[in-house]
């Protein structure tokens, strides 16, 4: 098959020097961005598979963070020991972070290793063994940490808003899974999932570093070409989401409170926009309207932020706050006020330009290795921005307009559409 490549541009640290990079198909069909970058002894990659913990069947919940946690514990050609032996003997790392609605992985190796490196990735995407005694004993650690968990206010906060946000469906249930569910899990069940999951269709990759074109092809090609195109795609929407107030009271000095609403998917047209509200509003840091109101001006809490969540076909604004148990429903109406105020007043005209000089100083960031820009490269992939994203992100923003931003506030900032979580000991 012949090799098809568009050639594009992104910029890469503060002096914006311009880095090509590719999209390339292999020679089994498979698409991945690529960057080739000498300059450190580096080869980074970054992939994803759609699919994630909303596949874990009833009563087994956990399945698909289970098997993602037993990759490394063992391969048709290695014991747990022996694998991990061999990723340390040659420098490379190898993780796995499942998600709701997909599993991340990313590799890196330095390039003097890049044989070895790749042969032990396709060990693990090909070749997982599952042993039953490493089963046990993940499960065991599973557990040990689902305990830590259940005693972790910001944990028991963030289970609880997901239980209770997402009203029974499938985003309600954790990824970790309860000691429960674990027990119900067989290693059939990890290796359906492992079936499910590990699939070409719907997989993004993104790698820079210290290879050639020809060997990325290459390697791309040996890791996932064996791999079945049967997979389910995951269009997630959230068409039911609750409203109002939750709290569950259990002692503790300081209450944790999670809010949050329906939002826009990371390619809606009006992302920028929301997140330039966002921005203003609790994203800021220092510089956001609550952190002024509620925290220096009040001193009603520890911290509090608000953040877009977005995924490929939906998304979430969310928010969260540490406070005093006696001060959460003071703290609470404050937060609703300022949600109202940006909704009937907008922004100002100076807080829409630092947000926009904010947004397009900030980009380079992402930029500053090479696990970072092949994540960044994955990322773009997944979000289906367009292989132009990178040239036209700037003028994306440059072309906002504060009457643009303001209608998305009026649109999607409503404070009668959040729903709030307390976690601690409320004071009559």
């Amino acid at each position: 098959m012949r090799l098809f490549f568009f050639t594009f541009f992104l910029f890469f640290s503060l002096n914006l020097r311009a880095i090509e990079f590719k999209e390339i198909v292999t020679e089994k069909g498979i698409k991945f961005w690529f960057v080739e970058d000498k300059s450190i002894p580096l080869v980074s990659l970054s992939f994803s598979f759609s699919g994630g913990a909303v596949f874990d069947p009833e009563k087994k919940e956990g399945t698909t963070n289970l098997m993602t946690s037993l990759l490394d514990e063992g391969t048709e050609n290695f014991s747990s020991l022996e694998y991990k032996l061999a990723l340390k003997d040659c420098g490379a790392k190898i993780a796995f972070t499942t998600h709701r609605e997909k599993i991340d992985g990313s590799f890196r190796v330095v390039s003097s290793q890049i044989q070895k490196g790749f042969w032990l990735l396709q060990e693990v995407v090909n070749k997982a063994k599952f042993d039953q005694n490493e089963i046990e004993k993940v499960k065991k650690q599973l557990e040990a940490s689902i305990k830590i968990d259940g005693s972790d206010v910001s944990t028991i906060a963030s289970d609880k808003f997901n239980e209770d946000f997402f009203l029974g469906e499938s985003f309600s249930r954790k990824i970790k899974g309860s000691i429960k569910s674990l027990k119900n899990i067989s290693r059939k069940d990890i290796y359906e999932s492992y079936l499910l999951n590990f699939n070409r269709n719907f997989l993004k990759i993104g790698i820079a570093g210290d290879i050639d074109e020809e060997n990325a092809k290459k390697y791309i090609d040996y890791i996932f070409g064996d791999l079945p195109q049967n997979g389910k795609e995951n269009k997630i929407t959230f068409s039911k989401l609750n409203k109002g107030m939750k709290t569950y009271n259990i002692e503790t000095p300081q209450s944790t409170v999670i809010f949050g609403k329906k939002g826009l998917s990371r390619n809606d047209k009006n992302f920028f926009a929301a997140r330039i509200v966002n921005y203003v509003l609790g994203g800021g840091s220092f510089q956001s309207r609550l952190y002024k109101e509620v925290r220096e001006k009040r001193g009603l809490v520890y911290s509090i932020s608000t953040y877009l969540l977005p995924y490929e076909n939906d998304g979430l604004i969310m928010g969260v706050f540490q406070t005093r148990n006696e001060t959460v429903n003071e703290t609470i109406d404050k937060v609703k006020e300022e949600w109202d105020k940006i909704l009937k007043k907008g922004i100002s005209k100076k807080e829409f330009n630092d947000a926009k000089t904010y947004y397009k100083g900030s980009f380079s960031r992402n930029f500053t290795s090479t696990i970072s820009i092949a994540n960044l490269l994955k990322i773009v992939q997944y979000y289906n921005l367009g292989k132009d994203y990178f040239k036209k992100r700037d003028r994306i923003i440059n072309d906002l307009t504060l009457k643009q931003v303001n209608e998305a506030a009026r649109n999607l900032f409503k404070s009668n559409e959040l729903f709030f979580v307390i976690v601690g000991k409320l004071k009559k």
